[in-house]
């Protein structure tokens, strides 16, 4: 009856899974088990990782042709390299493609436009800058014209009436007046700076500031009487604050002659101010360029490669150099800070031997400050984001600067005539003006510096009217000059 009915078994009727070979059964580990060793889990790398990786992988490659970076460090059986030595090639001139120069941009500089200020009466006429770029954060500006002399850069740095050594009309507040010369500077408001367009980047320099309205003088508004503060400044010192604002100048006091920096007066004399009439002569020494490069430590720095990274813009149909401007530094800001910073920074180098010396009238008053803070890289550095490199461009180092308030009035002198020469100082120590003459002549052979390596580098000229190869050499494109706009404060 049932003879035709399939036998049901039991579980041995359910499907089994693939049987698994002896051969390819894998032992399993016990995850715990002791003296013996785990299989080492592969480690997998991220996205980003692997990124990093294959592009040092290929910039091995191109090593011989101008890489950035070589392994040599030796692999530990994944692919992280244990250790990676970079070898970073100098950098080189910034490359761009200008548009053909107008023909008025080859026929010089003309003098800026003066308005008349009336500021003290009966002491003398001063006037206001105007239509003329003034230095902003992040960017300085310096007269330039087109030049046929260099094919490949096309433009070069000039010079504008007043000649010589003189307030630097670009690099002062626009609240600062000066005079015809542009040696005496005075205003109406509270303190502002001017540097002069003369800078010490080694040696010993000397200039005078005459007092011509301070202390004892004519009183302007609600003060009392004007004052000034003078000294030296680098590039990074700002133009609304007096000179000794921050670590980036060293100044000194009308009032008590006491010396001022970090924003810190403190007594280095006694009983002693200078007043309306008094000349104040100011002496510093800088350590040989050789010794403060290799104390930067800086490769780039040491090589003496001088690198300028600047554009031709149009103002006022007239050509600019616009340079990427140095700016303060996390390092220098953390010293004015009188709380304790959290996290421990280096404290900036300072230059062994370096000083300024102070003189009155002649006299010998006393030494107010010793090893200078060092200016080269990296303790000088633009704003990375607005496209600054870390780099020597030649402008680098310690200004004459003056900074007056509510009336009161400096006239410097650059030399080398003095109103009162001083007895101890010797022919090693020269008069700042002489520096105006030799930056032209730096400027110049940094010119021929750079056309030579637009020349015969790779890339060849990258001047007017050549091939476009920027997409292939990753080099900048500019279209056009572009025009300046300065906003109103």
């Amino acid at each position: 009856m049932l003879t035709n009915m399939t036998e049901v078994t039991g579980p041995s009727s359910i499907p089994q899974k693939r049987p698994i070979n002896n051969d390819e059964a894998q032992p399993r580990l016990k995850l715990k088990e002791k003296n013996v060793l785990r299989e080492p889990r592969e480690k997998k790398d991220s996205w980003r990782k692997k990124e990093a990786l294959q592009s040092g992988l290929t910039s091995t490659k191109e090593g011989a042709t101008g890489g950035a970076a070589v392994h040599a460090g030796k692999q530990t059986g994944f692919n992280t390299p244990k250790a990676v030595t970079t070898t970073v090639e100098p950098p080189g001139l910034l490359r761009y493609r200008l548009p053909p120069p107008q023909l008025s941009d080859y026929y010089g500089h003309r003098a800026p436009s003066m308005a008349p200020m009336d500021v003290i009466p009966g002491m003398g006429e001063y006037f206001a800058v105007n239509d003329h770029p003034m230095n902003r954060r992040g960017f300085r500006y310096s007269p330039c014209e087109a030049s046929r002399l260099l094919p490949s850069l096309a433009y070069r740095g000039t010079e504008y009436e007043p000649f010589g050594p003189r307030i630097n009309f670009e690099d002062m507040n626009a609240q600062v007046y000066v005079d015809k010369q542009g040696k005496t500077v005075t205003n109406n408001k509270g303190w502002r700076m001017a540097r002069a367009n003369v800078g010490a980047r080694e040696g010993d320099w000397y200039y005078e500031c005459e007092i011509v309205n301070g202390i004892n003088g004519i009183s302007v508004g609600d003060s009392e009487c004007g004052h000034v503060r003078i000294g030296w400044a680098r590039r990074e010192a700002p133009l609304d604050a007096p000179v000794g604002f921050d670590a980036y100048s060293y100044g000194l006091r009308d009032q008590s002659c006491q010396k001022v920096h970090m924003s810190r007066p403190k007594d280095f004399v006694s009983g002693i101010s200078f007043v309306t009439g008094d000349v104040i002569g100011l002496r510093i020494f800088l350590p040989p360029l050789e010794d403060q490069r290799e104390l930067s430590g800086d490769p780039t720095v040491i090589s003496s490669d001088i690198i300028r990274d600047r554009l031709p813009i149009r103002f006022k149909n007239q050509l600019w150099f616009e340079h990427f401007e140095y700016q303060p530094t996390k390092e220098f800001e953390d010293l004015m800070s009188p709380a304790p910073v959290s996290k421990q920074t280096q404290k900036p180098r300072t230059l062994p031997g370096s000083f300024i010396k102070i003189y009155r009238n002649g006299e010998f008053v006393g030494t107010p400050f010793e090893d200078l803070y060092s200016f080269l890289p990296p303790a000088s550095k633009p704003l990375p984001v607005v496209g600054g490199r870390e780099l020597d461009d030649g402008t680098l180092g310690y200004y004459p600067a003056v900074s007056v308030f509510k009336g009161g009035a400096v006239r410097l002198n650059f030399g080398p005539n003095w109103i009162y020469p001083p007895a101890d100082i010797g022919m090693e120590v020269k008069g700042i003006g002489e520096r105006y003459d030799e930056q032209i002549v730096e400027d110049v052979a940094y010119d021929l510096i750079d056309e030579v390596d637009l020349l015969f580098t790779t890339g060849g000229m990258t001047g007017i009217g050549t091939k476009d190869t920027s997409a292939e050499q990753g080099t900048s494109v500019k279209e056009e000059i572009k025009e300046m706009v300065i906003e109103d404060e």
